[in-house]
């Protein structure tokens, strides 16, 4: 009877995963949202920066985890931005 909850329990996690994936759709949304903060365009104006932004698959999926519904708070958008800084340095720097 146990193997049949762990199935469950597998199946249920295996449904909802796809629910779970950033998709380009939030990642320009965000995207949108964040060009209206200086702090972000100056990510934008700086050409490196600018690359890892529109190209890189690691910082744009960071990009698209941010809750776009919470990025008009202040410490939310702070929390975004010290995020988005350590993935844009580690993709600069990989060790």
């Amino acid at each position: 009877m146990a193997n049949v909850w762990i199935f469950l329990d597998l199946l249920n996690i295996a449904v909802y995963i796809p629910f779970l994936k950033v998709d380009e759709e939030d990642i320009c949304k965000n995207i949108k949202i964040l060009r209206r903060q200086s702090w972000f365009q100056n990510y934008l104006h700086d050409k490196q920066y600018q690359k890892l932004i529109v190209s890189n698959k690691h910082v744009r999926q960071v990009i698209g985890k941010f809750k776009s519904d919470k990025l008009h708070k202040q410490s939310y958008m702070i929390k975004c931005q010290n995020r988005l800084h350590k993935a844009l340095l580690k993709e600069l720097d990989p060790v």
